[in-house]
């Protein structure tokens, strides 16, 4: 048999020894988007470990993707309370924004954008939430600062297309 059928990664040397986690199994059940199987799986890992890390994040990411913001909110924040990142502060700023919590959203992703200067989706979030409330001075800030980041050329143009309308 191969290692596809076993379920187990090529990558590891000997994977006799190969036991998947907890975690592995929740993550593949996502993965295949078995959503209600990972969910099960979430609540009975969570009872277990109510701080883990790792299932809160995945509860998050379960609830952003079936449409639950308030849910996947609250375990973001619980994510942020034991590690940050950009990245996590973008995801919590894009559940902010999808919950119609605007404000809240620009804050967040301004977190992210402290977090790493370097991080293009937020500064081009940013412009597009100040350009949507009419702030075309904050949304021009945003989005000039967006296209001197390491994004494609093509995005570049269409960003300073926009900037073009709104001058």
């Amino acid at each position: 048999m191969d290692n596809k059928e076993n379920n187990k990664p090529e990558n590891i040397e000997n994977t006799e020894d190969f036991q998947p986690t907890r975690l592995d199994f929740i993550r593949e059940l996502i993965a295949d988007c078995r959503y209600d199987d990972a969910m099960e799986m979430l609540s009975i890992a969570t009872e277990d470990e109510p701080d883990n890390v790792d299932y809160n994040y995945e509860l998050a990411r379960i609830f952003m993707e079936m449409g639950n913001y308030s849910s996947a909110i609250s375990n973001l924040e619980l994510v942020l309370e034991k590690t940050q990142s950009s990245l996590l502060y973008f995801m919590l700023a894009e559940a902010y924004e999808a919950d119609n919590e605007i404000d809240k959203a620009i804050g967040t992703y301004l977190k992210a954008t402290m977090m790493n200067e370097n991080f293009p989706f937020a500064y081009k979030k940013l412009g597009m939430l100040f350009m949507a409330r009419g702030d075309k001075e904050s949304a021009k800030e945003y989005f000039e600062d967006y296209i001197k980041l390491d994004i494609a050329e093509d995005e570049k143009e269409s960003v300073k297309k926009i900037l073009e309308r709104i001058k």
